[in-house]
């Protein structure tokens, strides 16, 4: 086995437990140090953190979202023994990440590209430079901005750096009271959980509404090259707010709509001079090829790397730990099999029995069958990915089977409510 911390450290910033449980056992005893925001550790109760896994030393407390409070703490990191590797935990830790390495001399995204993957403004902006495929788009600074801008058609009205969906809408047809009713959802959406107390800067945007399925390549690269890459295809929630139902991977498709994922992907990677990393980049394909939606520099959520880890038979997060270290990694080319998830929905209402669990899990090719949602719990409609009541996943020898699995083990679980 790798020794993916040969004797140094290994420090992310912020706090990410299904990564922090994906490689527990498989790194050194205490060989983890997590940065996170002191008002995320008081609202996460993150204080006994180190206690839940033997990877993980200790949480040190700095600001990272927003602010550079993080790069003050390297000589404290790097006083007891050497930082190997730095990386992303969550999406608000990425700039924070990327300057960190810097300073720490390891490699990294960059810090051009890691602001360009945080703030979809400034992404719009390097893409139309380095002939990415954009939508028409435009920074929005109120309902003004907004009808200005649709004229009337339909539009994409979201923020410009949060995550998970928070504030996106899809509007059909804008007028004076729908544009205000956007800007009102749009300007006011929370994550109380994920940021820290204190003032943050939030940018918006109004796109124009692509139409075509939906996928996302997710990527490893080293200096500018890529050395693994995946097409998943995704199912959205139809309505005003798009948020994810499922993921396939790998995705179906014929050579030339491969080819040009892959010549996409490249072109993003040489427009945002992304160096070292992970991507996980959203497109729509639409009649003139694939169109970028936005991109991520950290693992992605959904449980996508558990998907790519069962199709490949890789560890992704270990291997980015090794390659975030300079170290030689081996990918496959090729999957093994296909895999997929599917997100588990209740009408909005009261949790009052939940039914099929155990049937789910027991269905051929099922691996995961959870529940987010116990009786007694309020759910609501779905407006961001924190909305979802639990998720089923599947294998399957190619697209076709694992489709219907992972459907089936959906159909089998009741969710009641009132």
């Amino acid at each position: 086995m790798t020794d993916h911390t040969a004797g140094a450290q290994v420090v992310f910033v912020g706090y990410n437990a299904a990564y922090l449980r994906a490689i527990d056992g498989r790194v050194p005893s205490g060989s983890v140090v997590v940065i996170e925001e002191p008002d995320i550790i008081r609202k996460r109760e993150l204080h006994d953190a180190a206690g839940r896994f033997d990877c993980l030393e200790r949480i040190v407390p700095a600001s990272y979202q927003q602010s550079a409070q993080a790069l003050d703490v390297a000589a404290e990191l790097t006083a007891a023994r050497p930082v190997a590797a730095v990386v992303p935990g969550l999406e608000y830790a990425v700039p924070a990440t990327a300057a960190l390495a810097e300073k720490l001399g390891l490699p990294g995204a960059g810090e051009a590209a890691a602001q360009a993957l945080r703030d979809k403004v400034r992404l719009r902006e390097v893409c139309d430079a380095g002939g990415v495929r954009n939508p028409r788009w435009r920074e929005v600074h109120g309902p003004a901005d907004i009808l200005d801008f649709a004229g009337g058609g339909p539009v994409v009205v979201k923020p410009a750096n949060r995550q998970a969906s928070v504030g996106v809408q899809l509007l059909d047809g804008v007028d004076a009271a729908s544009a205000a009713r956007a800007w009102e959802r749009t300007s006011s959406a929370a994550e109380y959980e994920q940021v820290p107390d204190r003032e943050l800067t939030w940018r918006f945007l109004a796109e124009e509404r692509l139409r075509g399925p939906e996928f996302s390549i997710e990527a490893l690269v080293r200096q500018g090259e890529v050395i693994f890459e995946n097409v998943t295809a995704k199912t959205v929630l139809p309505g005003p707010y798009p948020v994810e139902q499922g993921h396939l991977l790998p995705a179906p498709l014929d050579a030339g709509t491969q080819e040009a994922f892959a010549t996409a992907l490249r072109k993003l990677i040489a427009a945002t001079g992304f160096q070292t990393g992970i991507l996980h980049a959203e497109w729509i394909l639409t009649e003139h090829g694939p169109t970028l939606v936005e991109c991520a520099g950290r693992c992605p959520g959904d449980y996508l790397i558990d998907l790519i880890d069962l199709a490949y038979g890789t560890r992704i997060r270990l291997t980015l730990i090794d390659l975030l270290a300079g170290r030689a990694v081996t990918l496959p080319n090729t999957a093994q099999q296909t895999s997929a998830i599917r997100f588990l929905a209740a009408e909005p209402g009261t949790v009052t029995q939940i039914t099929g669990l155990e049937t789910a899990q027991r269905l051929p090719g099922v691996h995961v069958a959870e529940l987010d949602v116990e009786p007694g719990q309020t759910v609501q409609a779905w407006t961001s990915s924190w909305d979802r009541a639990g998720h089923v996943i599947a294998t399957g020898p190619d697209a076709d089977t694992t489709r219907r699995r992972v459907l089936d083990a959906d159909a089998a679980i009741g969710i009641a409510t009132t």
